[in-house]
């Protein structure tokens, strides 16, 4: 009943138009994945790249270069990206605030700051090992950002300086425990750009689990955030518990983010920048957008990577140093465009 309700309130798109922008998506998606693939040092013929993937030969040395790092460096990137991108739509959509993002709110300062005293207090240097610890610390800042920015129904743009708070809080309580373990800041060092450098096929399978629970969270949550799109007040005439709501929603951004953070570090923006894709050119449905969100983030994380590895930047850039060069002019123009009150 909600979802039928909601709907109507929802300004509709013609079937085809909202297809033909997810086909050109998913088949610049493809696009890129095979660019990445090719992509690198040693130079790999599309002949290969088939082979590889239809029929592996462990002996053959182009075979190994994309199986053990080609490949799960792109797989890395495209979930990365996708997650970030669904959990930056439901963020803006549980806040009704465009500046909204996971790095904005905390939740990737949190989940930075659980990586980093596992680091210290366990010795583990292994990401597929931190998504314990980048869950727990996710979950503390989204919790204190919510504490923080209320409940009342100004609460949003509330949210956003106690997002800011939070993370000054935390990434300063990183540096301070950085000062006494020089090993943990060799590691920190390099995680905290946010790449993929070191992602295998081992650790994807480890943590692909938990990121296929979390788009399952946001697919059901998507139903009810709809109605709170028209407001608290009309959302509970509606029927939605508007507290489990928030509670459902909360897991997932922090299941997504958090392991978005174990397997490749903190990275800026995508969830900021993706949706306002997906609202461009998807119909104004949460469900519809989290889908668009999921392709274009993938697209846009993939994309950073190739050409952070480009010749342009001798192949040492980093993909999140690259989606925060992205994402800050989006930023700078978010806040001109729409004016601080209004956010």
């Amino acid at each position: 009943m909600t979802a039928e309700v909601t709907s109507r309130a929802l300004p509709r798109h013609r079937t085809p138009h909202r297809l033909i922008w997810l086909a050109a998506g998913l088949f610049l998606l493809v696009l890129s994945v095979l660019l990445a693939l090719r992509m690198g040092a040693r130079p790999v013929s599309w002949g290969d790249i088939w082979q590889s993937l239809l029929a592996y030969d462990p002996d053959a040395p182009d075979h190994i270069v994309i199986w053990q790092i080609r490949l799960p460096r792109v797989v890395g990137a495209l979930l990365c990206g996708g997650s970030l991108g669904v959990a930056g739509t439901l963020m803006q959509a549980l806040t009704r605030n465009p500046l909204a993002d996971p790095g904005l709110l905390g939740v990737n300062a949190g989940a930075a700051l659980g990586v980093v005293l596992c680091t210290i207090a366990l010795g583990i240097t292994d990401p597929a090992q931190f998504i314990w610890a980048a869950l727990g610390g996710a979950a503390l800042a989204s919790g204190l950002v919510f504490i923080l920015g209320g409940n009342a129904p100004s609460r949003t743009g509330r949210l956003i300086l106690a997002g800011a708070a939070v993370s000054a809080l935390f990434y300063a309580l990183i540096r301070g425990l950085l000062l006494v373990s020089r090993s943990s800041l060799e590691v920190y060092r390099v995680w905290v750009l946010g790449g993929f450098d070191n992602v295998t096929l081992d650790m994807v399978s480890t943590l692909l689990p938990f990121l296929i629970v979390g788009l399952l969270l946001a697919f059901v949550a998507g139903f009810s955030l709809n109605a709170l799109q028209l407001g608290e007040s009309t959302a509970q005439g509606l029927g939605v518990r508007v507290g489990l709501l928030q509670l459902l929603t909360g897991a997932a951004i922090v299941i997504l983010c958090g392991t978005t953070v174990a397997m490749a570090g903190p990275i800026a923006f995508i969830g900021l920048i993706v949706p306002h894709l997906a609202r461009a050119t998807a119909p104004a449905d949460v469900r519809w957008l989290s889908l668009y969100s999921a392709v274009y983030g993938a697209l846009l994380m993939g994309l950073a990577d190739i050409l952070a590895r480009s010749a342009l930047f001798s192949g040492h850039m980093q993909a999140g140093v690259m989606s925060a060069i992205l994402g800050g002019p989006v930023l700078i123009w978010l806040v001109r465009s729409k004016g601080v009150r209004a956010l």
